[in-house]
């Protein structure tokens, strides 16, 4: 019978052994089970929470997240039979999506932001007419654009503009102030998607 398994396990719970990641996949015994439980991505991953979860370290996570698919990716355990395969590509899917969620600043905040109860959604609309209206106007820029010369404008004020808005997050988050977190997020949403939408030029 399997054990129960918490991510706060630091043995094997088959033969005992220290397991080489928060993960239940052991390289000693090969014991390897699905994630059955809803784990922390930065417990996970290695990566601290304080003094502020919005700031990472990107080398050191990257380091984290190779070390643990050393030990779980699926073609270490493809000689395991089918289930442990399937356990190890179920693993492997779960420190994927930790990684990528960590890795970008939007899906970071919606993550510390969900961990507060408080949801970042498609539905959510801009309360700064301000912004709203430079937004507008730089959809229509991009859309009446003719030349490299004027996306490449429009790119860097919208980049100036993210680099303002995600030390607004930062600061929001160090505070925490989660509703100007939360608006900063929908404000860092909508600037990513006029970003997007110059990367694609002129498609």
């Amino acid at each position: 019978s399997i054990r129960p398994y918490s991510s706060s396990s630091a043995v094997c719970p088959s033969c005992g052994a220290l397991l080489p990641t928060p993960l239940p996949a052991c390289p000693k015994c090969f014991h390897i089970e699905r994630p059955i439980n809803k784990y922390d991505y930065y417990e996970l991953l290695d990566t601290p929470k304080h003094p502020n979860p919005f700031v990472i370290n990107e080398n050191q996570l990257k380091n984290n997240f190779r070390r643990m698919q050393r030990y779980i990716h699926p073609d270490l355990w493809a000689s395991q039979g089918q289930d442990k395969a399937h356990a190890a590509r179920d693993l492997s899917g779960l420190v994927n999506v930790a990684y990528n969620t960590l890795l970008q600043p939007l899906s970071r905040i919606q993550y510390i932001l969900s961990q507060r109860n408080v949801v970042v959604s498609e539905t959510d609309q801009l309360d700064d007419v301000h912004l709203i209206t430079e937004v507008l106007e730089m959809r229509e820029a991009l859309e009446d654009a003719s030349s490299v010369s004027e996306v490449e404008e429009i790119k860097n004020d919208v980049t100036g503009k993210i680099s303002v808005t995600l030390k607004k997050v930062e600061h929001a988050v160090q505070r925490e102030s989660w509703d100007e977190a939360h608006r900063e997020a929908v404000r860092l949403k909508f600037l990513r998607g006029i970003e997007a939408a110059a990367q694609s030029w002129p498609n």
